[in-house]
């Protein structure tokens, strides 16, 4: 196992877990998880070229109900973002990410759950599963959207779903502010008519740039949006997002209001996990 093509070049890291529904002893290079069958689908087949042998790997929808075991309701949910998201993780890339189609979606998700039988880490997934959207293009958009919307008893600001990245057609008349055809709006309210665009320090610099944000604010505005900025300095300061949601609130017609006594320790444990 250890001199397997995959670990050699770093993909794979020791010991390789595995899923055998008859056992094996584990070892040091090999970590054996006993399995029940799965449902049809729970494992994809992934063929590298110059690495022998086609490898089975977890499906999405397996890979996060093994996610939800290891770790906690507001992670699960983050990387459920991810895997339903238009990004994936890449170090190498100037923003930290780079663009792809979504692995999957909350729907594949409770459709794949239905079908689990027995199998641990589904009821921690069940438990996530409504708190993920889908359509996140970064993970700091993961991370704002989860702050906004988790339930205050998760530290969140309890404010109801919005669509993410959605698409608003700009109509012919309108068209002559941005010379678009339509926009996408990082969080979206549509009936309420509210917006809030995440200006990232990184992608929304420059005076090419600034003016562009400048006339996407203003097309949306003229179709009768009130549009938001959040930055990632007020996502990180304590008083200064609280002020953004409370006023993001008010747009909504609803207020911040939680109901458990302990809730700024609710909100300070929910920001380590997303923000440290």
């Amino acid at each position: 196992m250890r001199d397997h093509p995959l670990i050699r070049c770093g993909v794979l890291s020791l010991p390789v877990h595995v899923l055998a529904l008859e056992g094996r002893r584990s070892g040091a290079a090999l970590a054996i998880h006993k399995s029940t069958p799965l449902p049809e689908g729970s494992l994809r087949l992934v063929a590298i070229p110059g690495f022998g042998e086609p490898l089975f790997v977890t499906s999405p929808e397996l890979t996060l109900v093994h996610a939800a075991l290891m770790t906690s309701l507001p992670r699960t949910a983050h990387l459920g973002y991810e895997f339903c998201g238009t990004f994936a993780p890449d170090e190498s890339r100037p923003y930290g990410s780079r663009a792809r189609k979504p692995l999957t979606s909350p729907e594949k998700i409770a459709s794949y759950l239905r079908k689990l039988d027995g199998v641990r880490g589904a009821k921690a997934l069940r438990a996530a599963l409504p708190h993920i959207m889908e359509g996140s293009a970064s993970p700091r958009e993961s991370t704002l959207a989860e702050l906004v919307t988790l339930p205050f008893l998760r530290g969140g600001s309890g404010i109801k779903h919005p669509l993410m990245n959605a698409v608003v057609p700009i109509p012919a008349r309108s068209r002559w502010v941005t010379g678009r055809s339509h926009l996408r709006c990082d969080l979206l309210w549509p009936d309420e008519r509210v917006a809030v665009e995440y200006d990232s320090t990184l992608c929304h610099t420059g005076a090419e740039r600034i003016a562009e944000d400048a006339a996407r604010k203003n097309a949306l505005e003229a179709l009768g949006f009130t549009v938001v900025t959040a930055t990632w300095k007020q996502v990180e300061n304590y008083q200064e997002y609280n002020r953004f949601v409370k006023a993001l609130a008010k747009l909504l017609g609803t207020r911040v209001r939680p109901v458990c006594s302990d809730y700024p320790a609710r909100q300070f444990a929910l920001r380590r996990e997303l923000l440290g």
